[in-house]
């Protein structure tokens, strides 16, 4: 017998091998469920204890499952469509291990509408709030008659004010100054949007949605300079609504 022949039978004999292992394996039951919980921010809305409750409602008991048997996209789609979870990875090890790794959402604002309140999320994502947890995040209530039931995500045509407000938001999130000093936003059908802050007794009205750019670059230096020489108690709003200049109202 020559090599060549040794060797086509030495890689059919492997092959053969892997297949009656990989099939062994998948007839297997699943050994453990391991679930990883992954936070973009501090808050923890969801726990993997919750992740499990969900699971065994669905599925029950995935040790008395076949490896064959578990369906894992269906696992990430009936996951993916729960409250405040943002993306999941579901995958079988070769030790028998289902392993589960999700990525909470992240909320940046807590809204009031005329009858709810929900979450939004850094991408606009609609998500509902969870009894006894709370994230801390800025809260916007107000005028704001919108209805979120049954909307995903929030856009400028269906949902305008929850649109602005969101936008408005993650401005001031990404702004290491304002993030740090306003706490709440106000929503006035006839006056626009007011900012409250963390600390002090006064009102940002920030107006309409115009030269909004504008408006929290004259509130950042503001707090940078303005404040820190005259402090903010003495004043009881302030008003950015004028192009080039900022209005202190004395109290």
């Amino acid at each position: 017998m020559n090599k060549t022949i040794k060797f086509l039978l030495l890689v059919i004999g492997l092959l053969a091998l892997v297949i009656v292992a990989n099939i062994t394996m998948r007839n297997l039951n699943v050994s453990k469920v391991e679930i990883e919980m992954n936070y973009k921010t501090k808050d923890r809305l969801i726990c993997k204890e919750q992740v499990y409750s969900l699971l065994s409602k669905k599925y029950g008991d995935f040790t008395k499952y076949k490896r064959k048997e578990i369906e894992i996209e269906k696992i990430e789609e009936f996951l993916r469509g729960k409250n405040l979870i943002y993306s999941v990875d579901v995958y079988l090890n070769l030790l028998g291990t289902l392993k589960i790794d999700i990525v909470q959402n992240s909320p940046i604002l807590r809204i009031f509408t005329e009858n709810k309140q929900y979450y939004i999320d850094e991408e606009g994502n609609v998500c509902n709030t969870i009894k006894n947890k709370a994230a801390d995040v800025i809260i916007a209530n107000g005028n704001i008659r919108e209805t979120l039931k049954g909307i995903k995500t929030i856009d400028s045509v269906k949902t305008p004010i929850t649109y602005n407000i969101h936008k408005l938001v993650l401005k001031i999130e990404q702004d290491s100054i304002l993030r740090n000093q306003i706490d709440q936003v106000y929503y006035d059908k006839k006056d626009g949007f007011e900012l409250l802050p963390k600390i002090g007794d006064y009102v940002v009205k920030i107006g309409q949605m115009e030269n909004l750019d504008e408006k929290l670059l004259k509130l950042n230096n503001l707090y940078k300079e303005g404040f820190s020489e005259f402090g903010w108690d003495n004043y009881s709003e302030i008003k950015l609504e004028f192009d080039g200049q900022v209005v202190c109202v004395r109290k």
